[in-house]
């Protein structure tokens, strides 16, 4: 415990705690905190290490004088010393009608076809509050329950990397760092932003932040509570030395009667962007990482006339953002592109940032002659060589036949008299078209979600005031304006998804013209 910054762990956790501890090999028991105030909880949280079927047995219930009381489940994955290990959680709360000791009753739950049952924890409740909210006057004297010094919290923005080139992704996060609250309460002030100068940010979803619980700060020894509300993504856009994380927390201790909470700004972390070298390759772009580059779909044999279809795929450690389709042609077009990023470990052991980059193209073949196309190239500054490289993929020989000749002949009815249809030839046909009405129906509305999904993506970072402001920029009255922001305010695929399904005939049909007008723009 030398500093804050050494022996830094990452979780992809839904929340981080101290809590007093029974473990077994499979389960572990976990109640927080052990005393309360009468009219206050406890929570009870089981976990169960693996990916094993997981269920409680009991939901609510009361037993001497004990209420528990079933309040939801999750999971977890933890990256601790560069071990990966899954667990599932289950989550009670905990409380009584009446001060004293009590112990935790039997609540049972059953892992891998197994029932586990709860040791007998012990645990303290005290009265409501020492003082009564409702008391004008206290003619006695207020005995007081701060002891040493006053508390002085301070909340310091930190980063995973110091230093480090343009473009490269990194990771953000706060610190509290006290010594007299028994439990401190962090939140940050709504009324003020975060500067993040000349920095690409975005908030991390699922992923926590521990560090050891007690470390040398300024020469005291400080209690550390990491605020993983907010966990941020940074990718920097220019070179140079910069003061970044400065806002402002609301603190406090949640435990203490009539604690005054007080705001406090941070201490921002200040970094340095390093330019990349200037030998660039010509394909370079401005991808950060280790990638591989692979070749899918890619067929042997056409017809003239038709399409050559072929998928390119980039995968690896680092950031999407320097990753960039082949530039516009005559022959080759961009039919789609699919992005997909996540913090996780890392095949070195690490934590960090893995993307994966789909591209899909097409290719008309107009003459008979076979098709050779070039290799594809792609170009990127690897940090574990700290050099630039360029990958390629080779495309095989396509070979290219002549155009199907389709049978034109049409078949002569018999001369004798006409054969009506039967009935089951009647059935056949009805129920045929009423599938493909409905083919065509879900055919339709799977491609406006579509449409509307690459809308979205079109629009990168911009949210509420900045997608507004840009949108009112190309031309967009503000009613439509106002109706694409609320619309897109959440964009992963299941809310749009959702959302777009929620939409009246009315609302769908201006969607519809809206993309078109957008994508005319474009």
């Amino acid at each position: 415990m030398k500093n804050f910054g050494r022996n830094i762990f990452f979780f992809f956790i839904i929340s981080f705690y101290l809590p007093s501890a029974v473990f077994s090999a499979d389960v572990d028991f976990q109640l927080y905190p052990t005393e309360f105030s009468l009219g206050e909880n406890a929570k009870l949280e089981i976990k169960a290490h693996g990916d094993k079927p997981f269920r409680t047995l009991q939901t609510n219930f009361k037993k001497n004088g004990v209420r528990v009381r079933f309040s939801g489940s999750g999971t977890e994955t933890q990256i601790i010393n560069f071990k990966v290990s899954k667990a599932q959680i289950l989550n009670f709360y905990v409380d009584t009608e009446s001060e004293g000791t009590f112990h935790l009753p039997e609540i049972s739950v059953e892992y891998d076809n197994k029932v586990y049952t709860a040791p007998p924890i012990q645990f303290k409740v005290s009265k409501k509050s020492r003082h009564s909210q409702n008391q004008f006057f206290n003619p006695f004297t207020i005995e007081n329950f701060d002891s040493g010094s006053e508390e002085s919290p301070e909340v310091v923005f930190h980063t995973n990397k110091s230093v480090f080139y343009k473009g490269e992704p990194i990771v953000g996060y706060f610190v509290l760092y006290y010594s007299q609250y028994r439990q401190p309460f962090l939140e940050r002030d709504p009324n003020q932003s975060i500067s993040f100068p000349y920095f690409l940010s975005e908030t991390l979803r699922q992923v926590s932040v521990q560090i050891e619980p007690e470390v040398q700060r300024k020469s005291e020894l400080k209690k550390t509570l990491v605020y993983d509300k907010e966990i941020y993504g940074l990718t920097p856009i220019k070179s140079g030395r910069f003061q970044i994380g400065k806002t402002k927390f609301i603190s406090g201790d949640s435990l203490q009667f009539n604690s005054l909470q007080e705001t406090v700004a941070t201490t921002p972390a200040t970094v340095t962007v390093l330019d990349l070298p200037t030998n660039k390759p010509k394909a370079f772009t401005g991808a950060i990482g280790n990638f591989k580059l692979s070749l899918t779909n890619f067929p042997k044999e056409i017809h003239q006339g038709e399409t050559v279809y072929f998928e390119i795929i980039i995968e690896g450690d680092g950031g999407y953002e320097g990753i960039s389709p082949l530039p516009p042609s005559s022959k080759i077009k961009l039919i789609s592109q699919n992005r997909n990023k996540t913090f996780r470990k890392l095949d070195s052991g690490e934590y960090g940032f893995y993307s994966v980059v789909r591209f899909q193209y097409g290719y008309q073949v107009s003459s008979l002659d076979n098709i050779q196309l070039e290799p594809y190239t792609f170009s990127f500054f690897s940090l574990k060589e700290n050099q630039y490289k360029t990958i390629s993929v080779s495309f095989p020989e396509v070979l290219v036949s002549e155009k199907e000749r389709r049978n034109e002949k049409l078949t002569q009815p018999n001369q004798g008299s006409p054969v009506l249809p039967s009935f089951f030839v009647l059935v056949f046909l009805a129920i045929f078209g009423i599938l493909s009405y409905v083919g065509l129906i879900r055919y339709q509305f799977h491609k406006q979600l579509q449409e509307f999904t690459e809308l979205v993506q079109s629009f990168g970072k911009k949210r509420n005031s900045f997608l507004a402001d840009y949108l009112e920029r190309l031309g967009i009255p503000k009613d439509d304006t106002e109706f694409l922001v609320n619309l897109t305010e959440e964009r992963d695929h299941e809310t749009l998804k959702h959302k777009f399904q929620s939409l009246n005939r009315k609302e769908k049909s201006k969607l519809i013209k809206l993309t078109k007008q957008l994508k005319q723009k474009d």
